[in-house]
């Protein structure tokens, strides 16, 4: 075998081991478990084993879905498993990758400045039986098996949309395509990632060589001001763009990647949200006539409640279980639907996270200027430590998570001997976690864990700062621990946990400079509130 290409996207230099399974036709049939009788059957009359029927898309168009019936969607299954072992995945490649997703995808454009999305136009039926049939054989698989393969995978002679081993078939085809792809984007210097058949290329630099003269303006573009290296990388390799999908942002516009913003952070479009709040109000005013005109609009058969909750669950995935958008969505619709409830329990590390905020003051004087970490506690309320907060009344917290999302909060309690204070607020529940206080007090050797803000600037995430006790101690009548880290400016006011996620202390004293870093033992909240939570500013 020689290295080179037979027709569209079939690499003949790959040399992968074929399973056993794959060695004849006889041995795919015994694996499949079909007869000769059976398989005459499908290859004479398998169009009449498949169920046809549009869904929606997005733009309102209908998606013609093409299901194989029963025992074809097993047996198709089975050559999936067998040909995932032949698929040797590209890096750029997202779409039925396991372990990758579309929210993968976008991730690998975040942040980027410039980005061009385009579509192949009818991306599994321009995939042939032929071309299927020709790139198993080109890999080492025998003509009869792969001939076998291509006559049971295919409908109406193209992969169809809806049958399990069309995604990995299509990826095997797209091999070449992504190679030409990957190329260009290495030497126009940009990323370049394809999930199914969405492409996109983003940079930090303006996309210059992927166009034909100077760079359109952003929004939808003509296929004919790309350029022709790029338009060829199509063309040469069996496929056509969709010209109503190519699609060009700049810095200025809003970027989105297989359907999420990557200005920033990852996030959804804003429409989204307001679709699935949409929803939930209609539900919440009468349920019955929600699901009536939900199932109008989808033939009848729609239910409303798996569409938002699968809508609520995407929402979760792409922002987290503890976002505080998720979980007013995922609690609406618990209450509207208590059978079919949705996980709001978030990750250790999303709980921990939205349980630490910034504190800030005198954000308009450098002078004054402060920034401490504050957390929220169980049974107390809004903490922080009360050096974080001398001389104030009211000061500004938020979560890096949504700078823009500032709260003010006013001093209710303030020790200056104990070095802790209590704030009041008005955020909402959603918003954040609580922190526990620790049953057991801590001792020399327990591990730890800080958590705060160190010198915190817009984007930073909260930072764990790991060790042990190394010593208790007493200091002016104030029971303290004494840590073998070091604190850094900034986190003062933040919880230190021990094993099991609950607060032994509050950050105190530290840093660089100086010699021992402390932390208030978080029993002093409870001797502080037993003499009646007095203030001495």
């Amino acid at each position: 075998m020689t290295n080179g290409w037979l027709g569209f996207g079939i690499p003949t230099s790959i040399h992968l081991p074929i399973p056993p399974e794959l060695s004849s036709k006889t041995a795919l049939l015994s694996y499949l478990g079909v007869s000769p009788a059976e398989m005459k059957k499908i290859w004479y009359h398998r169009e009449k084993m498949y169920h046809c029927f549009d869904v929606a898309k997005k733009s309102g168009k209908p998606r013609l879905i093409n299901a194989p019936d029963r025992r074809l969607k097993f047996l198709q299954r089975r050559i999936a498993n067998l040909l995932d072992q032949l698929y040797r995945v590209r890096n750029p490649v997202h779409g039925y990758v396991q372990g990758k997703s579309v929210k993968s995808n976008a991730t690998s454009h975040l942040k980027q400045r410039f980005i061009l999305n385009l579509d192949i136009r009818d991306f599994f039926g321009s995939i042939s039986e032929r071309r299927v049939f020709g790139v198993l054989h080109a890999i080492g698989v025998p003509r009869d098996a792969a001939e076998t393969v291509a006559r049971i995978c295919c409908y109406s002679g193209h992969l169809p949309q809806g049958g399990p081993a069309s995604p990995v078939l299509s990826n095997m085809v797209c091999f070449r395509l992504d190679r030409a792809l990957l190329k260009l984007a290495k030497d126009s210097k940009c990323i370049y990632t394809r999930y199914a058949d969405d492409i996109s290329l983003s940079s930090l630099r303006p996309l210059t060589a992927l166009f034909d003269g100077t760079l359109p303006t952003t929004g939808r573009v003509d296929p004919e001001l790309l350029s022709a290296a790029l338009q060829a990388a199509f063309t040469s390799n069996g496929f056509a763009l969709n010209p109503e999908k190519i699609h060009y942002a700049d810095r200025h516009s809003r970027r989105v990647v297989t359907g999420l913003k990557v200005n920033e952070g990852l996030n959804v479009d804003r429409r989204f949200v307001r679709n699935i709040r949409a929803a939930l109000y209609e539900v919440e005013k009468d349920a019955v006539a929600a699901q009536a005109r939900y199932a109008a609009d989808f033939g009848g058969k729609a239910d409303i409640s798996s569409h938002l909750k699968g809508k609520i669950a995407w929402l979760g995935n792409v922002k987290g279980l503890a976002d505080p958008v998720y979980r007013a969505l995922a609690l609406r619709f618990n209450t509207a639907f208590p059978k079919r409830a949705i996980k709001v329990q978030p990750t250790r590390h999303e709980r921990l996270d939205r349980s630490v905020w910034v504190i800030e003051h005198h954000l308009n004087d450098i002078e004054k200027y402060a920034q401490g970490s504050v957390f929220f506690l169980a049974g107390v309320g809004l903490v922080t430590a009360a050096h974080c907060v001398a001389g104030v009344k009211d000061a500004i917290v938020h979560h890096p998570s949504r700078p823009s999302n500032k709260f003010k909060v006013s001093v209710a309690h303030y020790s200056k001997h104990r070095d802790l204070a209590i704030l009041t607020h008005s955020i909402p529940a959603t918003d954040f976690y609580e922190l526990s206080k620790s049953a057991a007090a801590a001792v020399t050797g327990d591990p730890i864990v800080a958590i705060g803000y160190p010198d915190f600037s817009p984007a930073d995430k909260v930072n764990f700062r790991e060790g042990t006790v190394s010593s208790t101690t007493v200091k002016s009548l104030i029971n303290l621990l004494e840590v073998n880290f070091k604190f850094i400016q900034g986190m003062s006011g933040g919880p230190v946990i021990n094993s099991n996620d609950e607060v032994v202390g509050i950050v105190h004293k530290g840093g660089p400079k100086e010699k021992r870093d402390f932390a208030i033992v978080i029993e002093e909240f409870d001797s502080w509130n037993a003499a009646g939570l007095p203030s001495d500013y």
